[in-house]
């Protein structure tokens, strides 16, 4: 879409949302409006509606400025899209294109059909080579965050990435042109970091899961400080008297964002031999921790800046030194309001088409509503006469008629009325009914996230590039893989208490075994058996590794993942063409001990997955790490994350030759239809694991407050996120909260 001389940039960032106006004036811009719109509480809190509390900020922001009619360029997080790079051969121009989308789909790890995708050609009049970045995301993080901006009436033009609009703002500010050395651009967010690398024109771009939110968290779990108190003690690090120590809280991280930052630099020099960066601007809140700038610059050996204020826009005024103090954080906003004044390098649109359309028919709503207005004026024209003639004779209608058309009127109110009470007389409790007990699914999904998280992955595990994990021995892979979660409730009507049975079926590659999970995963949910605010109380004696579901699988020659009978396709969980004859094995309960009905091992695991939509009841289901799932005992093929479904062929088909008459054919929908698959993690004779860790929760009743059965008449210990108990504080006549912070930090 063509440029405006006016645009807003809007970032909602885990913190806030940043705005920023600009007016274009030739090739210059001036900031004529902006601002900065707290959360009311931080986007990673947890259990914290994201989506509504972006709608309020949002909402904040359009109450206290003018959007209407304006161009809104908006970003997506670096972690939540793609961006790869690729080189093309000379080619001519007009063919370019269509080499870019084969390029598209061999990069973009997921059918092309099912993302929004751009692209930017990067050429060099010293090289015949075309460079391209391939800039994707799917179509269901943008389907999550596009109703959000529809809910406050706001549609945006372009949708960008992060790291390309950091890079669009200071090859602007800085006035990067066609040649200059190349520069690390290092933009430390919340959840991610972004590495950008500008040269000659041309970015290159590489996200790795390690931000800000980890940092507090190493301080808010070495001294069992609440989130708050940890981030406001990571600030003020370098002048507090126990710096040591909260430097030393956090090491670990400062290490692993050292590690990505050394690998990615040293993977761009290998691409670029004849380039190696030897300056980093560093940009986002996070570089406020004292010593960090410093730490990554002598470990790099190069020069390390800081953007502490934007050299080409500016704000005048009283406002001046807010704009200025929020300049480290303003750099993605301000990329994106060059772009939609069409001053940016890299100029790409993720934005769906149905968007941009309906942008388009908004603007033209003002000549439909004259159009419609027009057309009522000459209706009313061509009718007036025959509605006053009608008129005329109703006015001298029979008094009968007239009365028994008002009788008919007042019966026809009553009976409404009546209906309305009988239906809301019963529909109030039912509607009542559907809100009980709402919060425990959530819970549950975020408890087994939680201890599926305590096996603390590192950031190559937790990192998009493949190659790297496997490269890694699989047996100091700190990652399990949730594979499947179910529940089955039950109802003890003796002791008049409510369960629910819950399996976890994970995956994992560590040495130690059974040792690994009893120390992470089981460890975590007895430590956690009650807390406040959580609908139940997990049962620490119903916590079970279940030993006897405990299966070590091997890929062997050809991909083959081997173990026991079973054979199954290594390295893609959902790809029907590659299964081979698979064998049948007896019946297992994945609910641990509340048996469903019977399910076929899918991939080491079975059970039958609730609220999933079927078909027809195969009796199988099927999980996969990365691997098609082995077929139930009656035919069915599962996959790795659902229950198999059957389609039955009509009666007029000719029967099978192995059964009766009678017997309608069967045929697996993923056999008919098979899903791509994702790439394996494992390669020939590595071997992992799978079992099924199964526990009880019993479930509070409305106002109780703990319903594990040692409850005592004091107030609870407080406990952080990590779940670990820490003393409650003071009641009064002994030490200050200051006090037991100070002490807290002694200690660590």
């Amino acid at each position: 879409m063509a440029s405006s001389k006016v645009a807003w940039g809007i970032e909602v960032g885990s913190y806030a949302i940043k705005a920023i106006r600009l007016e274009r004036e030739g090739s210059n811009v001036v900031v004529s409006d902006f601002a900065i719109i707290p959360h009311k509480k931080v986007l990673t809190t947890p259990d914290l509606d994201v989506d509504e509390m972006i709608r309020v900020s949002l909402g904040q922001l359009i109450s206290q400025k003018s959007l209407e009619n304006e161009r809104i360029v908006i970003s997506v997080p670096g972690h939540s899209a793609f961006a790869r790079f690729a080189k093309l051969p000379p080619v001519e121009p007009k063919k370019v294109p269509d080499i870019v989308k084969f390029e598209a789909v061999q990069q973009i790890p997921f059918p092309i059909d099912q993302v929004e995708w751009d692209y930017q050609a990067f050429a060099s009049d010293e090289s015949p080579e075309i460079e391209v970045g391939i800039f994707a995301i799917t179509n269901d993080r943008l389907e999550q965050r596009l109703p959000i901006y529809a809910d406050v009436g706001l549609t945006p033009e372009n949708i960008n990435l992060s790291p390309v609009a950091v890079y669009n703002a200071l090859h602007y500010d800085l006035e990067l042109g066609d040649k200059h050395e190349p520069i690390v651009f290092l933009d430390i967010g919340t959840m991610s970091t972004d590495l950008i690398i500008a040269e000659d024109n041309r970015c290159w771009v590489r996200t790795f899961p390690i931000g800000g939110t980890h940092f507090t968290k190493a301080v808010e779990e070495k001294f069992k400080l609440s989130y708050g108190k940890a981030q406001k003690l990571k600030h003020e690090a370098a002048t507090h008297k126990y710096a040591k120590q909260i430097m030393s809280a956090m090491k670990d991280q400062f290490d692993d964002l050292l590690q990505d930052i050394t690998r990615s630099i040293g993977y761009y020099h290998s691409l670029h031999p004849d380039s190696e960066p030897k300056t980093v601007i560093g940009v986002g809140s996070t570089f406020k921790i004292p010593g960090l700038r410093r730490f990554l610059g002598d470990t790099l050996n190069v020069k390390f800046e800081r953007l502490d204020e934007f050299k080409r826009i500016s704000v005048q005024g009283r406002e001046a030194a807010d704009f200025a103090s929020a300049s480290l954080s303003m750099a993605t906003a301000y990329g994106l309001a060059l772009q939609g004044v069409g001053l940016a390098p890299i100029d790409i649109n993720l934005a769906p088409v149905t968007a941009l359309r309906e942008q388009v028919w908004h603007s033209k709503i003002k000549w439909f509503a004259a159009a419609a207005a027009v057309a009522v004026i000459a209706t009313g024209v061509m009718f007036t006469k025959p509605l006053l003639g009608n008129g005329l004779i109703s006015s001298e209608q029979p008094v009968q008629i007239r009365n028994a058309i008002s009788t008919s009127g007042r019966h026809k109110n009553a009976m409404k009325s009546a209906s309305s009470i009988l239906v809301s007389g019963h529909a109030a409790p039912n509607l009542l009914g559907l809100l009980g007990d709402r919060e425990v699914w959530p819970h549950l999904v975020t408890d087994a996230t939680e201890a599926v998280a305590s096996a603390s992955p590192g950031s190559v595990e937790l990192s998009d590039d493949l190659e790297r994990i496997r490269q890694m021995d699989p047996g100091r892979r700190q990652i399990v893989l949730l594979e499947d979660l179910n529940g089955t409730y039950r109802y003890d009507e003796k002791n008049k208490k409510r369960y629910i049975d819950v399996g976890m079926a994970i995956a994992f590659s560590t040495d130690g075994k059974q040792d690994f999970l009893n120390k992470t995963i089981l460890k975590w949910l007895r430590d956690n058996e009650e807390r406040e605010g959580v609908p139940y109380t997990i049962i620490k004696d119903s916590v079970s590794l279940n030993q006897d579901q405990f299966r070590e699988l091997a890929v062997g020659p050809g991909g083959l993942l081997t173990e026991d009978s079973t054979s199954l396709v290594a390295g893609n969980s959902r790809d029907g063409g590659g299964r081979n004859d698979q064998q049948r094995r007896p019946n297992r309960d994945f609910t641990g001990g509340n048996a469903n009905q019977g399910s076929g091992l899918g991939g080491g695991f079975q059970g039958k997955r609730q609220g999933a939509p079927r078909i027809k009841e195969s009796g199988s289901a099927g999980l996969g790490i990365g691997n098609s799932g082995a077929s139930g005992n009656q035919g069915g093929s599962g996959n790795s994350f659902g229950n198999s479904q059957e389609l039955e062929i009509p009666d007029d088909t000719p029967p099978p030759t192995r059964g009766g008459a009678n017997e309608r054919q069967k045929t697996p929908v993923d056999v008919l239809a098979p899903i791509p698959g994702e790439p394996g993690l494992f390669s020939e004779g590595q071997k992992f694991f799978r079992t099924i860790i199964t526990f009880t929760v019993m479930l509070k009743e409305p106002g109780d407050q703990t319903s594990s059965g040692n409850a005592t008449e004091s107030a609870p210990a407080s406990t952080g996120t990590s779940g670990q108990s820490r003393p409650a504080p003071p009641t009064g006549g002994g030490s200050s909260e200051d006090d037991e912070l100070e002490q807290l930090l002694k200690e660590g």
